[in-house]
Protein backbone atom coordinates (compact mmCIF):
# COMPACT_ATOMS: atom_id res chain seq x y z
CA UNK A 1 0.00 0.00 0.00
CA UNK A 2 1.26 3.52 -0.63
CA UNK A 3 -0.06 7.11 0.46
CA UNK A 4 0.50 9.83 -2.37
CA UNK A 5 3.41 12.19 -1.72
CA UNK A 6 2.18 15.21 -0.48
CA UNK A 7 0.47 13.16 2.24
CA UNK A 8 3.43 11.64 3.47
CA UNK A 9 5.11 15.22 3.46
CA UNK A 10 2.39 16.43 5.53
CA UNK A 11 2.82 13.35 7.95
CA UNK A 12 6.31 13.61 8.01
CA UNK A 13 5.84 17.56 9.08
CA UNK A 14 3.19 16.53 11.55
CA UNK A 15 5.11 13.81 13.38
CA UNK A 16 8.11 16.56 13.61
CA UNK A 17 10.51 13.59 12.44
CA UNK A 18 13.18 16.47 12.08
CA UNK A 19 12.74 17.92 15.62
CA UNK A 20 15.34 15.13 16.66
CA UNK A 21 17.67 16.35 14.69
CA UNK A 22 17.32 20.16 15.19
CA UNK A 23 18.82 20.42 18.60
CA UNK A 24 21.47 18.50 20.68
CA UNK A 25 18.06 18.01 23.70
CA UNK A 26 15.79 17.05 20.75
CA UNK A 27 18.33 14.42 19.79
CA UNK A 28 18.39 13.01 23.36
CA UNK A 29 15.04 13.48 24.09
CA UNK A 30 13.92 11.12 20.93
CA UNK A 31 16.82 8.63 21.86
CA UNK A 32 15.39 7.93 25.62
CA UNK A 33 11.74 7.85 23.70
CA UNK A 34 13.07 5.24 20.89
CA UNK A 35 14.86 2.88 24.02
CA UNK A 36 11.12 2.99 25.89
CA UNK A 37 9.12 1.80 22.63
CA UNK A 38 11.42 0.25 19.93
CA UNK A 39 11.54 -3.00 18.81
CA UNK A 40 14.49 -5.12 16.53
CA UNK A 41 12.25 -7.83 15.91
CA UNK A 42 11.00 -8.44 12.59
CA UNK A 43 7.16 -7.28 12.58
CA UNK A 44 4.49 -10.21 12.01
CA UNK A 45 3.47 -9.23 8.85
CA UNK A 46 7.27 -10.33 7.58
CA UNK A 47 7.38 -13.29 9.83
CA UNK A 48 4.56 -14.44 7.07
CA UNK A 49 6.65 -13.76 4.20
CA UNK A 50 10.15 -14.94 4.72
CA UNK A 51 11.38 -17.51 6.82
CA UNK A 52 13.40 -15.69 9.74
CA UNK A 53 16.39 -17.40 11.59
CA UNK A 54 18.48 -15.51 14.33
CA UNK A 55 21.83 -16.30 15.83
CA UNK A 56 23.98 -14.57 18.09
CA UNK A 57 27.30 -12.76 16.90
CA UNK A 58 29.50 -11.06 19.43
CA UNK A 59 26.70 -11.50 22.25
CA UNK A 60 24.49 -9.57 19.82
CA UNK A 61 21.44 -10.77 17.50
CA UNK A 62 21.33 -11.09 13.61
CA UNK A 63 18.48 -12.22 11.83
CA UNK A 64 18.11 -13.59 8.44
CA UNK A 65 15.27 -13.30 6.14
CA UNK A 66 14.87 -15.90 3.35
CA UNK A 67 12.06 -16.31 1.03
CA UNK A 68 9.73 -18.54 1.57
CA UNK A 69 9.21 -20.76 -1.82
CA UNK A 70 13.09 -21.44 -1.47
CA UNK A 71 16.56 -19.07 -1.49
CA UNK A 72 18.86 -18.65 -4.12
CA UNK A 73 22.76 -17.96 -3.87
CA UNK A 74 23.10 -14.29 -3.46
CA UNK A 75 24.10 -12.85 0.39
CA UNK A 76 22.59 -10.06 1.49
CA UNK A 77 24.61 -8.14 4.46
CA UNK A 78 22.10 -5.71 5.22
CA UNK A 79 23.34 -2.50 7.45
CA UNK A 80 20.56 -0.22 8.96
CA UNK A 81 19.86 3.52 9.65
CA UNK A 82 19.02 5.68 12.09
CA UNK A 83 22.02 7.47 12.73
CA UNK A 84 23.81 5.27 14.69
CA UNK A 85 21.02 6.14 17.86
CA UNK A 86 18.09 4.88 16.47
CA UNK A 87 16.69 0.95 15.93
CA UNK A 88 16.22 -0.77 12.98
CA UNK A 89 12.49 -0.05 11.88
CA UNK A 90 9.68 -1.56 10.27
CA UNK A 91 10.10 -0.17 7.21
CA UNK A 92 13.63 -1.70 6.60
CA UNK A 93 12.28 -4.78 7.75
CA UNK A 94 9.40 -4.38 4.82
CA UNK A 95 12.07 -3.32 2.17
CA UNK A 96 14.02 -6.81 3.42
CA UNK A 97 11.06 -9.14 3.04
CA UNK A 98 10.11 -7.18 -0.44
CA UNK A 99 13.70 -7.59 -1.41
CA UNK A 100 13.89 -11.72 -0.04
CA UNK A 101 10.61 -12.45 -1.95
CA UNK A 102 11.87 -10.32 -5.75
CA UNK A 103 15.36 -11.76 -6.19
CA UNK A 104 15.37 -14.78 -3.89
CA UNK A 105 18.02 -13.37 -1.66
CA UNK A 106 18.89 -14.50 2.15
CA UNK A 107 19.32 -11.34 3.86
CA UNK A 108 21.73 -11.25 7.10
CA UNK A 109 20.22 -8.43 9.45
CA UNK A 110 23.27 -7.46 12.32
CA UNK A 111 20.94 -5.82 15.14
CA UNK A 112 24.68 -3.94 16.28
CA UNK A 113 25.11 -2.09 19.20
CA UNK A 114 23.94 1.80 19.23
CA UNK A 115 25.13 5.30 20.51
CA UNK A 116 25.38 6.86 22.75
CA UNK A 117 25.33 3.79 24.97
CA UNK A 118 28.18 2.19 22.73
CA UNK A 119 30.86 3.31 20.05
CA UNK A 120 31.62 2.40 16.86
CA UNK A 121 34.03 -0.20 17.68
CA UNK A 122 31.69 -3.29 18.91
CA UNK A 123 29.37 -2.75 15.51
CA UNK A 124 32.51 -2.62 13.42
CA UNK A 125 33.91 -5.64 15.01
CA UNK A 126 30.07 -7.58 14.93
CA UNK A 127 29.70 -6.57 10.98
CA UNK A 128 33.46 -7.94 10.29
CA UNK A 129 32.77 -11.27 12.24
CA UNK A 130 29.30 -11.78 10.14
CA UNK A 131 31.19 -10.57 6.57
CA UNK A 132 34.61 -12.67 7.38
CA UNK A 133 32.07 -15.80 7.80
CA UNK A 134 29.90 -15.19 4.60
CA UNK A 135 32.97 -14.55 2.22
CA UNK A 136 34.42 -17.77 3.67
CA UNK A 137 31.47 -19.78 2.81
CA UNK A 138 30.30 -18.40 0.31
CA UNK A 139 31.09 -17.08 -3.80
CA UNK A 140 32.07 -13.49 -3.72
CA UNK A 141 29.89 -12.89 -7.55
CA UNK A 142 27.08 -13.43 -5.12
CA UNK A 143 27.53 -11.43 -1.86
CA UNK A 144 26.24 -7.78 -1.88
CA UNK A 145 26.72 -5.38 1.21
CA UNK A 146 23.93 -2.71 1.35
CA UNK A 147 22.99 -0.09 4.06
CA UNK A 148 20.74 2.81 4.29
CA UNK A 149 21.69 6.58 5.67
CA UNK A 150 24.19 5.62 8.91
CA UNK A 151 24.09 2.25 7.68
CA UNK A 152 25.19 3.07 4.07
CA UNK A 153 28.20 5.06 5.43
CA UNK A 154 28.67 1.66 7.64
CA UNK A 155 28.45 -0.13 5.17
CA UNK A 156 31.04 1.97 2.95
CA UNK A 157 33.22 2.55 6.08
CA UNK A 158 34.09 -1.56 6.52
CA UNK A 159 34.60 -1.85 3.01
CA UNK A 160 37.44 0.24 2.49
CA UNK A 161 38.79 -1.80 6.33
CA UNK A 162 38.26 -4.89 4.03
CA UNK A 163 40.54 -3.91 1.61
CA UNK A 164 42.96 -2.45 3.67
CA UNK A 165 43.16 -5.78 5.78
CA UNK A 166 43.22 -7.02 2.47
CA UNK A 167 40.25 -9.13 2.30
CA UNK A 168 37.94 -10.13 -0.63
CA UNK A 169 35.17 -7.40 -1.82
CA UNK A 170 31.47 -7.94 -2.02
CA UNK A 171 30.40 -7.85 -5.65
CA UNK A 172 28.20 -4.92 -5.13
CA UNK A 173 27.79 -2.28 -2.04
CA UNK A 174 24.63 -0.42 -2.39
CA UNK A 175 24.28 2.95 -0.50
CA UNK A 176 20.75 4.36 0.28
CA UNK A 177 21.02 7.92 1.17
CA UNK A 178 24.14 7.03 2.95
CA UNK A 179 25.50 9.46 5.72
CA UNK A 180 29.16 9.51 4.71
CA UNK A 181 30.73 12.64 6.55
CA UNK A 182 29.77 12.18 10.38
CA UNK A 183 30.64 15.65 11.02
CA UNK A 184 28.38 17.07 8.48
CA UNK A 185 30.48 20.18 8.22
CA UNK A 186 30.78 19.70 4.14
CA UNK A 187 30.46 23.89 2.78
CA UNK A 188 27.35 22.86 0.73
CA UNK A 189 25.16 21.13 3.63
CA UNK A 190 23.76 24.76 4.69
CA UNK A 191 21.82 25.88 1.67
CA UNK A 192 20.52 22.14 1.19
CA UNK A 193 19.28 22.18 4.53
CA UNK A 194 16.49 24.49 4.63
CA UNK A 195 15.06 22.38 2.14
CA UNK A 196 15.35 18.88 3.75
CA UNK A 197 12.08 18.12 6.16
CA UNK A 198 14.09 15.05 7.48
CA UNK A 199 17.67 15.71 8.52
CA UNK A 200 19.35 18.96 10.07
CA UNK A 201 22.82 19.39 11.40
CA UNK A 202 23.42 19.94 15.08
CA UNK A 203 21.48 16.46 15.60
CA UNK A 204 23.15 14.55 13.35
CA UNK A 205 27.00 16.16 14.25
CA UNK A 206 25.82 15.01 17.92
CA UNK A 207 25.30 11.65 17.45
CA UNK A 208 29.00 11.36 14.91
CA UNK A 209 30.36 12.37 18.05
CA UNK A 210 28.77 9.99 20.29
CA UNK A 211 29.65 7.09 18.01
CA UNK A 212 32.89 8.16 17.57
CA UNK A 213 33.77 8.14 21.05
CA UNK A 214 36.85 9.77 22.00
CA UNK A 215 38.22 9.47 18.51
CA UNK A 216 37.95 12.29 15.32
CA UNK A 217 34.30 11.99 13.92
CA UNK A 218 35.74 13.37 10.51
CA UNK A 219 38.43 10.41 9.88
CA UNK A 220 38.09 8.00 6.79
CA UNK A 221 37.09 4.69 9.17
CA UNK A 222 34.18 6.93 10.64
CA UNK A 223 33.54 9.00 7.78
CA UNK A 224 34.22 7.03 4.52
CA UNK A 225 34.14 9.79 2.02
CA UNK A 226 37.37 10.90 3.51
CA UNK A 227 38.86 7.17 2.46
CA UNK A 228 40.30 5.36 -0.81
CA UNK A 229 37.92 4.02 -3.00
CA UNK A 230 39.99 2.26 -5.28
CA UNK A 231 39.95 -1.42 -4.85
CA UNK A 232 36.22 -1.64 -3.83
CA UNK A 233 33.32 -3.47 -5.14
CA UNK A 234 30.78 -2.07 -7.43
CA UNK A 235 29.59 1.25 -6.17
CA UNK A 236 26.23 2.75 -6.39
CA UNK A 237 24.29 5.31 -4.67
CA UNK A 238 20.45 6.24 -4.28
CA UNK A 239 19.91 10.03 -3.32
CA UNK A 240 17.28 12.52 -3.25
CA UNK A 241 17.83 16.15 -4.14
CA UNK A 242 16.41 17.54 -0.93
CA UNK A 243 18.88 15.10 1.71
CA UNK A 244 21.15 17.33 2.52
CA UNK A 245 23.52 14.29 2.34
CA UNK A 246 23.97 14.49 -1.43
CA UNK A 247 26.40 17.52 -0.82
CA UNK A 248 28.84 14.66 0.72
CA UNK A 249 27.19 11.73 -1.90
CA UNK A 250 28.27 14.33 -4.65
CA UNK A 251 31.53 14.83 -2.97
CA UNK A 252 31.87 11.18 -3.18
CA UNK A 253 31.29 10.79 -6.74
CA UNK A 254 33.73 12.98 -7.16
CA UNK A 255 36.43 11.62 -5.09
CA UNK A 256 35.82 8.14 -6.96
CA UNK A 257 36.40 10.17 -10.16
CA UNK A 258 39.20 11.46 -8.95
CA UNK A 259 40.26 8.20 -8.20
CA UNK A 260 39.45 6.46 -11.26
CA UNK A 261 36.87 4.75 -10.01
CA UNK A 262 33.60 4.93 -10.89
CA UNK A 263 30.23 5.48 -8.88
CA UNK A 264 27.01 4.94 -10.54
CA UNK A 265 24.66 7.77 -9.11
CA UNK A 266 20.61 7.50 -8.89
CA UNK A 267 19.72 11.32 -8.05
CA UNK A 268 16.28 11.97 -7.84
CA UNK A 269 14.10 15.23 -7.95
CA UNK A 270 12.71 16.10 -5.26
CA UNK A 271 12.76 13.11 -2.88
CA UNK A 272 13.87 13.48 0.55
CA UNK A 273 16.04 11.06 2.97
CA UNK A 274 15.87 7.09 2.32
CA UNK A 275 13.28 7.41 -0.02
CA UNK A 276 13.25 4.16 -1.56
CA UNK A 277 11.87 2.64 1.52
CA UNK A 278 9.12 4.57 2.43
CA UNK A 279 5.50 3.57 0.98
CA UNK A 280 4.94 6.11 -1.54
CA UNK A 281 4.39 5.56 -5.60
CA UNK A 282 8.33 7.63 -6.22
CA UNK A 283 9.90 4.58 -4.66
CA UNK A 284 8.99 2.07 -6.39
CA UNK A 285 11.26 2.18 -9.09
CA UNK A 286 14.26 2.61 -7.20
CA UNK A 287 13.45 -0.21 -4.98
CA UNK A 288 13.12 -2.32 -8.22
CA UNK A 289 16.15 -0.96 -9.68
CA UNK A 290 17.82 -2.07 -6.17
CA UNK A 291 16.86 -5.74 -6.49
CA UNK A 292 18.17 -5.61 -10.11
CA UNK A 293 21.55 -4.78 -8.67
CA UNK A 294 20.89 -7.74 -6.08
CA UNK A 295 19.61 -10.22 -8.47
CA UNK A 296 23.15 -9.59 -10.81
CA UNK A 297 23.44 -7.44 -13.34
CA UNK A 298 26.66 -9.39 -15.21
Amino acid sequence: MTMPWPLFLLLLKLLGRRRRFESIEGLRAAVERDRKTASAEPPASVRKRCAIGRRQVGGHDCYTLAPLSGAGPVQLLYLHGGAHVAEISPFHWRLLAEFAETTGCVAHVPIFPLAPEHTYRPAYAMVNEIYRGLAAVHDLRQLVLMGDSAGGGLALALAQGFAALGQPQPRDIVLISPWLDLTVSNPAIPAREADDPWLARPGLAEAGRWWAGSEDPGLPHLSPVHGPLQGLGRLTVFIGTRDLLLADCLALRDRAAAQGVHVEMHEAPGMVHVWPLLPVKQAMAARAAIAGIVRGRD
